[in-house]
């Protein structure tokens, strides 16, 4: 028989919980892409000082034409990682014009 499964039981139930919750260290985003591997999280949860582009994917690059845009401040946005766009899956950031002082936490 086949596994029609998709997702673990939590996904399928679109619960909020997750068993891991990692602070990462304030990170430095330049005009020069920056890629995170997100496999193992399920929503990820940013705060950042600047304007910057965000963008899941297979790969660890970023192309701006086709990424999120989202505004500086004191906003926190949060984030579901898509599972299944590949094996690998990138959370990439750029800065729009000035480095920006990222605030992270992947759970």
């Amino acid at each position: 028989m086949a596994n029609l499964q998709k997702h673990r039981a939590h996904e399928s139930l679109n619960t909020e919980s997750a068993a891991v919750w990692d602070q990462q260290a304030v990170d430095t985003v330049s005009t020069s892409s920056v890629a995170t591997d997100v496999s193992s999280y399920h929503t990820v949860h940013i705060m950042t000082d600047n304007d910057l582009y965000i963008e899941f994917g297979a790969s660890d690059s970023l192309t701006t034409g086709n990424a999120l845009y989202v505004k500086g401040g004191d906003t926190i946005y949060s984030f579901r990682v898509p599972h299944g766009v590949g094996s690998t899956v990138y959370w990439n950031m750029q800065a729009v014009s000035t480095n920006c002082q990222v605030r992270m936490v992947l759970s």
